[in-house]
């Protein structure tokens, strides 16, 4: 089984997360990845502070044409109210939806609205949540009394959302991608969208189940070494090895924020340490 990741505290699934935040070391291990190369330093394509447009790396696709432009607002105290209001006795996947469908006002000039959600890719979404909080607090973040778990003193930190690492799609069109599997096997996936992380998280106290979702929804197929293809194979009938390859791929090639990788330089222990950003962190008080 792939290790639990834990992002916003939105909750897991395939044993990992789209979120990205309490568990710095392990925030990115599997859902927030893109393929390789020099992505990974990339910073989010979102305009100056106090300007609430923008760029999504793949947005939705209206007739054949991607929109990637996106408007979001400040939070207001009647949205907090909603938020508060959606944390009671649900998940906090609800919180993270609520701040989402409050906060993004359209994309490509369509009102935000369930439907619209669901088609987002994870990225595109962690992404609209990052600069939902930016027109809202502002673009930094304010730690007090955070402890060094090398030395134990308590630091005070200033953290711009700038300086969070983000990895973009190469093609931000391109919706099939390749897996090498064993036995000389392929798979053809796609990337999962806000309504794949939904149908995920109503699966609950089960990762496995969870897993099976996630490729049930994303496996487009599988081709045989003999070159038999497989469409929409059961999850239950891949192999585990290649489940796993499949759910790590699935992560990687998403596009989005890498809290995960947060971290800040200790000058008076000289050590590196990992700095924990969470849902809670980025909206205070949620």
């Amino acid at each position: 089984m792939t290790p639990d990741i834990v992002l916003p505290d939105f909750e897991t699934f395939a044993g990992q997360t789209y979120k990205g935040l309490d568990q710095p070391e392990e925030a990115t291990a599997a859902t927030q990845a893109l393929l390789t190369g020099d992505r990974e330093g990339e910073q989010p394509r979102i305009d100056a502070p106090g300007d609430n447009q923008v760029t999504l790396e793949r947005g939705i696709n209206r007739d054949g044409t991607w929109y990637r432009d996106a408007e979001v607002r400040e939070l207001t105290g009647s949205d907090e109210e909603a938020i508060a209001a959606a944390g009671v006795g649900s998940s906090p996947y609800r919180v993270f939806e609520t701040v989402l469908m409050r906060g993004v006002v359209a994309i490509g000039g369509e009102p935000m609205t369930r439907k619209v959600a669901g088609e987002l890719l994870i990225g595109d979404r962690e992404l609209l949540i990052m600069a939902i909080r930016r027109a809202s607090f502002g673009e930094n973040l304010e730690f007090e009394r955070l402890p060094c778990p090398h030395c134990e003193e308590l630091v005070d930190l200033t953290v711009p959302l700038s300086a969070i690492p983000f990895t973009h799609l190469d093609d931000p069109e391109r919706v099939e991608f390749e897996v090498f599997l064993r036995k000389g096997a392929t798979g053809v996936v796609r990337l999962p969208n806000g309504a794949d992380q939904e149908a995920v998280f109503g699966i609950k106290g089960n990762p496995a189940r969870q897993d099976s979702e996630i490729l049930g929804r994303c496996v487009l197929r599988v081709v045989l070494a003999d070159g038999t293809e497989i469409r929409r194979p059961p999850a239950q009938t891949l192999s585990m090895a290649d489940r796993q390859t499949l759910l790590r791929h699935l992560a990687d090639l998403q596009p989005g924020p890498r809290y995960g990788d947060m971290s800040f330089a200790h000058d008076a222990c000289g050590e590196e340490v990992p700095l924990p950003i969470s849902l809670a962190t980025l909206f205070r008080g949620l």
